[in-house]
């Protein structure tokens, strides 16, 4: 070939070899502008990831804002050759940041976390050498963690994003889950037999630590016969969450997922109430009864207040006295009713207040005749044969 002939020619040669040389290095230079050029936090800010725009306002407020993104998304101590890969492999990123066809939520279900690497990490924090003093009543066992092979961010998924600091802009991005709360760490964690890992208190919190949410606190969380819907609506906000949650991270699409990645539920399908409370506290209150209670429960549920009145009466009876008795039916089907008096000696003041139009939602016109002319004991048996009584 051509190119080969000013080797070939003694007189041309050295001058051929400078030629390649200085070739050489400007590549090598070209190359390795390239390679540190575009390892700066602005260049992935800036001109190449504005699919990361939101992450990047997370990124400058969380505390590594200062710690360059390949510190953290690049394999540590890697070779030129994987290096130079790995940003050759970034480029189909380029075509959909320029086309406005990236795809958001972007990491939608954590799957980076749930993939990187412990090193990424430990690469600057040596656990044997630093002192862990987390806030909040938390101890935290990480010699435990790491034998177990449970990797940093698998728990600490917001610490170079802070998510929490930030309002998100781009359109249909949405935040990460917090796995520094206590759903995020039962997802490992469980008061359940078969658990990967302990749910009892002592577990995680110092015996002086305050176990009881301020929540709790409120008089209408529980109050025997008296007001109790902020456990009630906390127990059914609770489940409509869980139901509506993915079950699992393997809802999540093939080409999203990581071959690193574990098999983990996401924080918001784990039971809020079953991290301190085993399952069957509730059933042990509510005597077996299925609550929130079934669309279902509306027919049958009279049936079973009549063979069971104290259990329906530990939410539905106004006294103690009320709860032993069918009558606390009242509370709901009757709410002007007074306590611990039988509807059928107080209906009639109730009905002269507010008049019998109120009844008819509930009743036919006919049931008032049964007593009022053939008799209460007459109305009674007829009002027990249709299922009204």
């Amino acid at each position: 070939m051509r190119i080969f002939d000013g080797f070939r020619d003694p007189a041309r040669r050295p001058r051929y070899i400078i030629w390649t040389g200085v070739a050489a290095i400007i590549f090598v230079l070209l190359w390795a502008f390239a390679m540190v050029g575009t390892s700066f936090a602005w260049f992935c800010e800036e001109p190449c990831h504005i699919v990361h725009l939101d992450n990047t306002k997370a990124y400058n407020a969380s505390t590594h804002s200062k710690v360059s993104c390949i510190a953290c998304h690049e394999p540590v101590n890697a070779d030129p050759g994987t290096f130079t890969y790995l940003k050759i492999f970034v480029l189909d990123d380029l075509f959909a940041t320029v086309t406005g066809t990236f795809d958001l939520p972007m990491n939608p279900y954590n799957e980076v976390a749930l993939a990187m690497p412990a090193k990424q990490c430990t690469q600057c924090h040596d656990l044997s050498t630093r002192t862990i003093s987390p806030s909040g009543g938390v101890k935290i066992n990480h010699a435990i963690h790491t034998k177990n092979d449970v990797k940093c961010t698998l728990c600490h998924n917001r610490v170079a994003h802070n998510d929490e600091a930030v309002e998100y802009t781009l359109p249909g991005d949405t935040k990460h889950e917090d796995w520094m709360t206590m759903d995020g760490c039962f997802r490992c964690h469980s008061q359940a037999p078969d658990a990967k890992a302990p749910g009892t208190c002592a577990a995680c919190h110092p015996p002086e630590y305050k176990l009881v949410p301020a929540s709790h606190d409120a008089k209408t969380w529980y109050t025997p016969f008296g007001d109790s819907t902020g456990h009630s609506k906390a127990a059914k906000n609770e489940s409509a969450s869980v139901a509506a949650a993915p079950k699992h991270t393997e809802d999540v699409e093939a080409e999203e997922k990581q071959d690193a990645e574990p098999t983990l539920p996401p924080a918001s399908a784990v039971n809020s109430c079953y991290t301190c409370h085993k399952s069957a506290f509730c059933n042990d209150c509510h005597g077996g009864v299925v609550l929130p209670h079934p669309a279902a429960f509306k027919k049958s549920h009279g049936a079973q207040g009549y063979a069971n009145p104290e259990v329906c009466g530990r939410c539905h009876a106004r006294s103690a006295a009320e709860a032993k008795e069918i009558g606390f039916c009242n509370a709901c089907h009757h709410p002007a009713s007074t306590p611990n008096q039988p509807w059928l000696t107080t209906h009639p003041r109730i009905v002269s207040d507010k008049g019998a139009e109120p009844c008819f939602s509930c009743h036919d016109e006919r049931q008032c005749s049964y007593c009022h002319v053939n008799g209460t004991a007459a109305g009674r048996a007829e009002l027990k044969l249709m299922g009204t009584e």
